[in-house]
């Protein structure tokens, strides 16, 4: 359901795991993501195992924090083993830029709508700031 919010400014009810459509689409943006990453040189540094199924982990936190099932709590431990995982890192301004700029590009792929893509950004912008502060 939705609904409006004084002066034109558009509120919905729904969480932003139902508007970005659902674990499919989690999914289909973590592997979008990781295509580019794991073969960025600036970037593979970051990854102790890259064998590992990375998407898919990020897929379940992803959906976690979009407002879906808390599969990555229950599965990984949630947020304190995500910031354990970053933990020691030393990730730098231009790793972050680029990391974002591929979280950019997967929603560009997949069409993600103008209105939903700024919420995205915005959340993606803080998250990043917390993982390269965390990593520290």
């Amino acid at each position: 359901m939705t609904g409006s919010a004084g002066k034109g400014q558009y509120v919905s009810n729904e969480t932003f795991f139902a508007r970005v459509g659902g674990a499919e689409a989690v999914h289909s943006l973590a592997e979008r993501f990781y295509g580019r990453v794991l073969s960025d040189e600036l970037l593979l540094p970051l990854f102790r195992d890259p064998t590992e199924n990375h998407a898919e982990r990020m897929a379940w936190w992803l959906i976690e924090v979009f407002g879906g099932p808390p599969l990555h709590t229950t599965r990984r431990g949630g947020f304190s083993a995500a910031a354990a995982a970053h933990h020691g890192l030393q990730i730098s301004e231009a790793q972050r830029l680029r990391w974002l700029s591929h979280m950019h590009a997967a929603a560009a792929e997949m069409d993600m709508d103008p209105d939903l893509f700024r919420d995205y950004a915005r959340y993606l912008e803080t998250a990043s700031r917390f993982a390269m502060h965390g990593s520290r």
